[in-house]
């Protein structure tokens, strides 16, 4: 048993770095959908397009990182940034042991392990959201830190917003842990170089000088009063736990933080700031998610994939609290500390294994959702039509895939807002679903069944009720502008 285990050990980060990269491969080879929903195919077009578009660099939903980085990927399709994904998967949990052999960390292969075999990361890899990117340049950010390169995790932390708006709560819980914990002054005006890189770039291109602040597309929101998916309950990313990192990691993660924080303020002399640093940024980033869902802000949903970003994180202090439970069972337990231990690390292996069989099988190889589906539908009358040609205002990206439409040239494609229906022209087709129509769109079906200036020309209504946005039964509605 013991030379098992010390060989699977010895190979782990090999073994399961190949299982890991191996099964998500062979997942997106079968699977038809991606995880993330409509994101995933917003944030796919405008990295393939943003060669084409350069304006798209700068767009801050698509996130000017993650398009900058994303761009060279998506130019082979989907499974291009699937790729970029794995690569961020295995690369997180590499820098993840790395901290964690530099932190002296008994089982510091397990860091690699449990970041590799989050539930909540594997199931957001097949995906072209922005969540895996954001966790590994984290986690990179925290190796440098690690390392003592204080000069370059600064650039890095100041680079964050720009791949997931969330990168700003990071960025403050580094300016706070280098300034008052660390007292290292000279890195303030390194913290501020991403914002001011990106705003001068704003400022210039698109003459806004206030663009950090005046793009962001969830300030925005929040000021324009809309709230679509409501708020929830203060417990929701708790009771979510079991399945976002799995059982016994949160069982673990739980007794962290209070351990973390007892030994640095009761232990000086062995005290370690990077254990105060890796809880912080845990901590804001999943107090804040916390608080927006409950409180319904900045357009929050609740998706418990916005988690994806701190895996690496939780695996570090889950190892962490495992480190520390060796140390004291060998001195408590002597004689059966190993097999203890032994039997943890088993358990732990199980859970990540257990989880996502659990919690996610049932919907590999992913499928396109309900939704989809019916799109697909009017794809097959849409190739029967004339209307190639016109100009198509819709706010569903799958559609863009499927009918190979270019969504940023004006003369094939429109988004669909209230405000750009003023823009229309006769001819003009408009793609109405009852997902996007009431609440991002702003037009209620009835309002444009009312207008003469547009004719209905077709409609898709499912046969089985297929719930949407705040229960709505899914429909799609086309109507041709004839005035």
């Amino acid at each position: 048993m013991n030379t098992l285990l010390k060989a699977i050990k010895n190979h782990s980060i090999k073994i399961s770095g190949i299982a890991v990269t191996g099964f998500l491969i062979v997942l997106s080879y079968y699977s038809e959908g991606l995880s993330g929903g409509s994101d995933s195919y917003g944030h796919f077009l405008i990295a393939k397009n943003a060669w084409s578009h350069p304006e798209l660099i700068l767009d801050q939903w698509g996130k000017p990182l993650y398009t900058i980085i994303a761009m060279p990927f998506a130019q082979f399709g989907i499974h291009g940034i699937i790729l970029l994904n794995i690569i961020c998967l295995i690369g997180s949990g590499f820098f993840a042991y790395r901290i964690a052999v530099m932190l002296q960390f008994k089982f510091a292969y397990m860091a690699f392990l449990l970041t590799v075999c989050s539930p909540v990361f594997l199931d957001n890899t097949i995906s072209s959201l922005t969540e895996p990117l954001c966790a590994f340049l984290v986690i990179w950010c925290v190796y440098l830190h690690t390392k003592s390169n204080y000069t370059l995790s600064a650039i890095m932390a100041s680079l964050l917003p720009f791949a997931r708006s969330e990168g700003f709560i990071v960025l403050f819980v580094f300016s706070v842990f280098i300034i008052l914990v660390q007292k290292r002054y000279y890195s303030i005006p390194l913290l501020f170089s991403g914002s001011i890189i990106f705003n001068m770039l704003g400022w210039i291109i698109q003459g806004d000088p206030f663009w950090v602040i005046s793009q962001n597309p969830y300030i925005n929101f929040e000021l324009s009063g809309n709230n679509i998916c409501g708020n929830g309950g203060l417990f929701h990313y708790l009771y979510a736990g079991h399945y976002t990192f799995g059982f016994f990691v949160c069982i673990l993660l739980a007794g962290s933080i209070p351990l973390i924080l007892g030994e640095y303020f009761r232990n000086e002399e062995k005290r370690n700031s990077i254990y105060l640093l890796i809880a912080g940024i845990f901590l804001g980033y999943f107090g804040a998610h916390v608080f927006i869902w409950w409180k319904g802000m900045m357009g929050s949903c609740g998706y418990v994939r916005v988690m994806t970003v701190i895996v690496p994180l939780v695996s570090l202090l889950v190892v962490y609290v495992l480190h520390k439970s060796t140390s004291y069972i060998n001195i408590r337990l002597p004689k059966n500390g190993s097999i203890i231990m032994q039997f943890i690390v088993i358990l732990f292996v199980l859970n990540t294994i257990y989880t996502p069989f659990r919690y996610y099988a049932y919907k590999y190889p992913l499928t396109l959702t309900e939704e989809q589906k019916q799109y697909n539908t009017l794809h097959i009358w849409y190739q029967e039509t004339n209307y190639q040609n016109r100009t198509k205002i819709y706010l569903r990206p799958y559609f863009s895939i499927i009918a190979n439409i270019d969504p940023y040239n004006k003369n094939q494609h429109l988004d669909f807002w209230a405000s750009s229906l003023q823009f229309s022209k006769k001819g003009d087709i408009l793609i109405w679903d009852s997902h996007f129509g009431p609440y991002e769109c702003g037009t209620p079906l009835i309002d444009l069944e009312k207008n003469k200036d547009w004719k209905k020309i077709k409609k898709i209504i499912p046969t089985n009720v297929i719930p949407t946005v705040n229960n709505l039964p899914f429909e799609i509605h086309v109507f041709e502008k004839i005035n």
